[in-house]
């Protein structure tokens, strides 16, 4: 059996390749980053290799996948920053759903059953009012931004082909708010973490950070269970289904803060930014797993673990 995984060398796609190191005999990352590698990371599957791969150009993933077969295809590639979106749309639009249709369309060719998940996000549910959460999967998307809108316009292409070509056995995951070791700095925990790490060392007159909107809240889960539910999907998700994969619980953002500054052991003061507020932003959020954990599924990380292990890797970095 052998697996594809686009944005391998990404956050998600390092954890996710370790997470399948077991259910293929085959694995192929492609993307526009190179690598990981054995060489520096000796817990990667042992058959895996790597190409680099921008997925817009359709003739290069067309003779990719039709070279390598895939049996299951994660599709993990994407651009995934709000900010760059609202800047960039058409390149949002380019990456994030031409980019998957190229993707269909290769899988079209191959004429065989592919598992095909899908990674969407919830920011596609927008501001959705109180009495629907925590939000279940029969929520109409509401996007409010360029980068949740080609997320939900792809999703619409996936279930489409998965209707005219029964063959491409579309899941559509669903992640709510994700994080752990490797994130992304441009992330609020790992953010938050870089800022109170440097605060923590400074003389105490001289610490601060600063933040956007503490008042909103988000659902959060460790990457580690994310990428189990993702590999619990591909065994055992419907085709055809869209699924939530959140911890089910609702935290206020200044929570979060307060429990990274505790964990520096520090006094530091925090000071709102207006120029960190986003434009459109959701102000509740929070999602409904029990389709997920129908399937087998449950978190197996705390987020408090979860927050004391990105700061300690932050440390590393900063």
């Amino acid at each position: 059996m052998k697996c594809l995984i686009t944005g391998a060398a990404g956050f998600v796609g390092v954890y996710l390749l370790k997470e399948l190191k077991d259910s293929y005999s085959e694995f192929l990352g492609i993307g526009i980053l190179p690598g990981p590698n054995l060489e520096e990371d000796p817990e990667l599957p042992k058959t895996y290799r790597s190409t680099i791969c921008d997925i817009r150009n359709g003739d290069q993933v067309r003779k990719i996948i039709q070279d390598f077969s895939p049996d299951a295809v994660f599709h993990l590639a994407a651009q995934p920053f709000v900010p760059r979106a609202i800047e960039d749309p058409g390149e949002t639009l380019e990456i994030n759903v031409h980019g998957t249709m190229n993707i269909l369309e290769a899988l079209r060719g191959l004429k065989k059953k592919v598992r095909f998940v899908y990674i969407s996000s919830s920011d596609i549910y927008g501001n959705v009012s109180e009495s629907d959460l925590p939000v279940s999967e029969s929520v109409i998307p509401a996007p409010l931004n360029p980068y949740s809108s080609s997320k939900s316009c792809a999703e619409i292409y996936c279930l489409q082909y998965h209707r005219w070509i029964p063959e491409i056995e579309v899941v559509i995951a669903r992640p709510f708010n994700h994080t752990g070791p490797r994130q992304s700095l441009n992330f609020v925990i790992p953010n938050f973490c870089a800022q109170v790490w440097k605060s923590a060392k400074q003389t105490e007159g001289d610490r601060k950070i600063l933040v956007g909107d503490l008042t909103s809240t988000r659902d959060f889960l460790d990457v580690r269970d994310v990428v189990r539910a993702y590999r619990v999907l591909c065994e055992k998700g419907e085709p055809g289904e869209i699924y939530n994969i959140c911890s089910g619980k609702e935290i206020i953002i200044r929570e979060i803060l307060d429990q990274i500054i505790a964990t520096s052991g520090k006094q530091i003061p925090v000071e709102v930014d207006p120029s960190r507020f986003r434009a459109a932003e959701m102000r509740r959020l929070s999602g409904d797993n029990l389709k997920l954990k129908k399937l087998g599924w449950v978190p197996e990380f705390g987020l408090a673990d979860t927050i004391r292990d990105v700061y300690h890797w932050v440390g590393t970095q900063v």
